[in-house]
């Protein structure tokens, strides 16, 4: 994404605040970076291993402040450790976990007995893992002077740890790998293991360097996630379509116009400049909005024509937004009876013919005499799912139906260049298919709709093996909704982000579903009422929630037409926090009148307030800046650290000075002898 502040302001905050990594000092000297192991009744957790001896004192550190401190280490932990002032005092040798619990104010330590520890002076180096020569996951192959290559490599994919020797000592992976000394291309799979996946002759140089790992890469590389449910991302996400949108007719589009590929696509600057992922309609050939796709390998539908999508998702990609596909396979509609289907050519692929064989013996075709000569047909398997009465059910259980969506959603993310899924009716088959079909598709990331209350929705996520996301359909009934009646009391706590399932919540206000359709009524602040202008503030503080909470925020197309210039410094708030869908939450009220929250981001700490006690004037902290209001919200924001730089910006930024400062409310950015303000555009010259 280009980020919405401009390549210039990424500079600016770069320059002028500090990077932000949490470990333990030893002796005022060593540090040992603790890895993040999520957040907990409100702490954000790191885990450091530490090799200490009698007479060393350690310290809690926040390298990039380059600030240390200690705090009384807890009741639990195990003997020889004792706070003295700002140093805890070691009085037992040995290998300990430090377990590092930050709160705003409230920070704890617990130590207990560990491995895996290592002295950054003494400590030799090994690589272990799979596809490179020599190497085995039970052959640890040592570094020479903390450095090993492999060169002359075939096209492939090679995954590796670095171990102190075998797998009882030190055992690093993905997270150690330092992205400012590494070329791009490395991810990791569901394990850990950092993964390299090689298109073409390449070399692939590995070095341990400060306690973190520097991996080069020569030749192309396919880009990979190894999960599709992405570590405290940051994303936001667009719906850009509701229902019909393609039409000018269409309930809403009197308020909004049409979403078609061409009306997209001279949005699709602006858009990508805020958002990180936009997720488009079902692009195949079918009925209507494309929710009963006919043939999944021809992209000419409703919404226009193939190269028109094309050049859509391509215009998206420069703006750096990611594209999300909606993904209907839990059903399709048929040819010209109730039972004939059209074939699916994904070229180098596969090309498929699919029968009603293919389809689960419980259907209606099965059901209803209404099939005529098709009646009884389906000899699939039964549903292992929801059953969908509106069409076909694919019998997922059956290789052959697998195989042919496996080589659809390559298809999809390989030709088509979509870069993620979005699964419609992810109830309606066994959720751990979903998992399958992520493994072989590797999109960046997916999530289903599940028309259910959380505990469905998170049954399903553990059948995904935790490989799949879902809208969070019960945050927006408890918590969202009623903000449109201006209740606040369940703003706290609700659907996914309560249940400890943030990191797979895709919060939302509105969707195709429910949008100004006459056969539902549960649009936000109820049918047809979203857009009006006595629901306006409500809306607003809707979407500040979403935007202002973890989990993945939604932002629907309609809102955004409507209301962007409002939308849009909630957006920049929370990039400049750094809120992602893991952040911490601690809650300060949720009631009647109005909610309040601090969050922390990967660069500060926001502060969302809703309802009647929101405050514009000030805050207690002078840390805080106001970056977003409106009606009935609040965003405040203590920036702390700096967003990371590409390399552009690192050039850039070289020998320069800049510095932000607040006038009248608004963030600008004096850089040598001109001001910005947050979009880059220049305010004044001397």
């Amino acid at each position: 994404m280009k980020r919405l502040f401009s390549t210039l302001f990424a500079i600016v905050l770069a320059v002028l605040s500090w990077a932000a990594p949490y470990g333990i000092l030893v002796n005022g000297q060593t540090f040992i970076e603790g890895e993040a192991t999520g957040e907990f009744e409100g702490f954000t957790q790191y885990l450091a291993h530490v090799q200490v001896s009698e007479g060393d004192y350690c310290q809690l550190c926040d390298k990039g402040d380059n600030a240390a401190w200690a705090v009384d280490v807890n009741s639990y932990s195990v003997a020889g450790f004792k706070r003295n002032g700002d140093k805890i005092d070691v009085s037992v040798s040995g290998c300990y976990d430090f377990y590092i619990k930050l709160k705003y104010g409230a920070d704890e330590l617990y130590i207990g007995n560990g491995s895996g520890c290592y002295d950054p002076a003494t400590t030799e180096y090994y690589i272990t893992g799979e596809g490179l020569p020599g190497v085995s996951w039970s052959n640890h192959v040592k570094l020479t002077d903390n450095q090993i290559s492999f060169k002359n490599l075939s096209a492939g994919t090679y995954k590796f740890k670095i171990t102190s020797g075998d797998w009882t000592g030190l055992i690093w992976g993905y997270e150690k790998v330092d992205a400012s000394c590494s070329s791009k291309g490395y991810s990791k799979d569901n394990d850990g293991n950092i993964m390299i996946a090689l298109l073409s002759e390449g070399e692939i140089t590995v070095r341990v360097a400060e306690g973190k790992i520097c991996v080069t890469i020569t030749g192309e590389v396919q880009e990979t996630f190894g999960s599709a449910v992405p570590d405290q991302c940051e994303d936001v996400l667009m719906q850009a379509f509701f229902y019909d949108s393609y039409n000018d007719n269409a309930p809403g589009a009197e308020l909004v116009g049409n979403t078609r590929w061409a009306t997209l696509l001279p949005q699709a600057q602006e858009i990508g400049s805020y958002f990180d992922l936009v997720w488009l309609p079902p692009s195949a050939m079918g009925d209507g909005t494309g929710y009963h796709p006919k043939q999944y390998s021809n992209q000419n539908s409703n919404w226009g024509t193939r190269a028109e999508l094309e050049a859509l998702i391509s215009a998206f990609h420069q703006a750096g937004a990611k594209v999300i596909a909606d993904i209907v396979i839990n059903h399709c509609a048929s040819k010209s009876s109730w039972c004939d289907f059209y074939e699916m050519d994904f070229g180098e692929y596969g090309v498929f013919q699919p029968d009603a064989s293919y389809i689960c013996s419980n259907d209606e075709v099965n059901l209803n005499p209404d099939a005529g000569d098709c009646y009884g047909a389906a000899t699939g398997s039964a549903d292992d799912g929801d059953n969908w009465d509106g069409a076909r059910d694919w019998a997922h259980d059956n290789v052959y139906v697998q195989d042919m969506f496996k080589a659809y959603l390559k298809w999809m993310r390989n030709v088509m260049k979509y870069d993620g899924f979005r699964y419609d009716k992810g109830d309606g088959f066994n959720n751990w298919h979903h998992d399958n079909y992520n493994k072989t598709a590797d999109p960046y990331i997916a999530f289903m709709e599940c028309y259910a209350g959380d505990d469905k929705i998170i049954r399903g996520i553990e059948q995904a093996n935790r490989n799949l996301m879902a809208l969070d359909f019960q945050t927006r009934w408890d918590a969202i909704c009623p903000i449109a009646g201006r209740n606040y009391k369940k703003c706290a706590g609700s659907g996914l982000l309560g249940k400890g399932y943030a990191k797979y919540a895709v919060t939302f206000i509105d969707s195709h579903d429910w949008f100004m359709r006459p056969d539902n009524e549960n649009e936000f602040g109820g049918r047809g009422n979203s857009l009006k202008a006595d629901m306006k503030s409500r809306l607003l503080q809707a979407n500040a929630y979403i935007l202002g909470m973890p989990g993945v925020p939604c932002v629907f197309y309609p809102h955004w037409y409507k209301y962007k210039a409002d939308i849009k410094p909630m957006i920049e708030a929370r990039k400049l926090a750094g809120v992602h869908s893991e952040s911490p939450v601690s809650d300060e009220y949720a009631e009647d009148g109005g909610y309040q929250c601090t969050l922390k981001g990967k660069y500060g700490w926001m502060v969302l307030q809703l309802g009647d006690k929101t405050n514009h004037q000030g805050w207690g902290d002078p840390a805080y800046k106001l970056i977003a209001k409106g009606d009935g919200y609040a965003m405040w924001v203590n920036r702390t650290a700096p967003m990371p730089m590409d390399v552009n910006s690192v050039q850039q930024a070289a020998g320069s000075k800049a510095e932000k400062f607040i006038e009248n409310g608004t963030l600008y950015i004096r850089y040598g002898e001109k001001v910005y303000d947050i979009t880059g555009k220049v305010k004044s010259e001397k």
